[in-house]
């Protein structure tokens, strides 16, 4: 298959992708609407105005799940587009879908952030300060001074009679202190500094930049440092997985997958890339059972069709 022919396979997925998310959007399934246009997004880094336009409704869809991480890091992808081709202000979006968006962005992204989308004052949610209310008078009852008692006059002190006091005994001579000689103690090492690993959705933005600017290097790199920090959620560690698989380092891929546990629903897509990730490190058995879970809910694309012979066909 030429490049010509594969460049147009792709585009025709991506773009499948992207009407299906749309579809989703529209039902108010915002799970699946949130992955498959982020994932379309991925497919339209040189058509800068739709994928702003995807990664917009994928802010929403996120945003309205409550899942503040994942709206963010749409925002802050199109912010990354913006600072190389400016489109968001003349993006064709609904009027209501733009304020909506608008105000996400005011209420999580820097003023800096905010002035390369074009987002004034005006849209950042107003705060009701109450007024300071009058002080509240002391309701305690009044107590009244308490009445002189008579006072009680001490009584005058007597001298005592002197205490006769026994003779001085000789002391007996101090004790000579002994040296005290330390007992060894078995030398602890310390603990060793875990290394600091920034906001993970930082951390995947920067992945991104990178992979949109050709550095794929660095951004294997970054997704192998993400994939070992000490604590992932699952939605981070399958964006990981999916990153180690996009810069083709499978057997990262296959890793972060397992540590990130059961693929739920919404999330189906993501078994075709832990499929070939699994094929690719010599797994066919655990390939073709998870190919099978992702073929009803990915598009039949000349890759997808590649792939799937080699997996079903694969000699376990």
């Amino acid at each position: 298959m030429s490049a010509v022919t594969a460049a147009a396979s792709d585009d025709d997925f991506y773009q499948r992708l992207y009407q299906r998310g749309m579809t989703h959007f529209v039902a108010a399934d915002y799970g699946a609407a949130f992955t498959e246009l982020r994932s379309a997004a991925f497919g339209f880094v040189e058509r800068v105005e739709q994928f702003e336009i995807a990664q917009s409704y994928a802010c929403l869809a996120a945003h309205r799940l409550g899942h503040v991480s994942d709206a963010r890091d749409s925002l802050i992808r199109i912010v990354g587009a913006e600072k190389v081709q400016p489109r968001y202000r003349s993006l064709k979006l609904p009027d209501d879908v733009r304020t909506e968006v608008n105000s996400i962005a005011a209420s999580l992204l820097t003023e800096q952030e905010e002035a390369l989308l074009g987002i004034g004052a005006g849209a950042k949610p107003a705060v009701n300060v109450p007024a300071p209310r009058d002080p509240v008078p002391d309701a305690s009852p009044a107590v009244e001074d308490p009445k002189p008692q008579p006072v009680t006059p001490a009584p005058v002190p007597q001298p005592k009679k002197p205490i006769p006091q026994p003779p001085p005994q000789p002391k007996s001579p101090a004790p000579v202190p002994q040296p005290v000689i330390p007992t060894p103690q078995p030398v602890v090492p310390a603990p060793q500094p875990q290394p600091l690993v920034r906001d993970a959705e930082t951390t995947l933005a920067d992945a991104q930049r990178a992979i949109d600017s050709g550095d794929i290097d660095r951004a294997r790199s970054i997704y192998t440092d993400l994939s070992t920090a000490p604590s992932l959620s699952h939605p981070v560690a399958l964006r990981v997985a999916e990153g180690l698989y996009r810069v083709r380092d499978f057997a990262g891929a296959a890793k972060a997958f397992a540590r990130a546990g059961a693929i739920g629903r919404g999330e189906e897509g993501y078994h075709y890339y832990y499929a070939v990730a699994l094929y690719e490190t010599g797994r066919y058995g655990n390939a073709k059972r998870e190919l099978a879970a992702a073929l009803p809910y990915v598009a039949i694309t000349p890759d997808v069709t590649r792939y799937r012979a080699k997996i079903e066909g694969a000699i376990e």
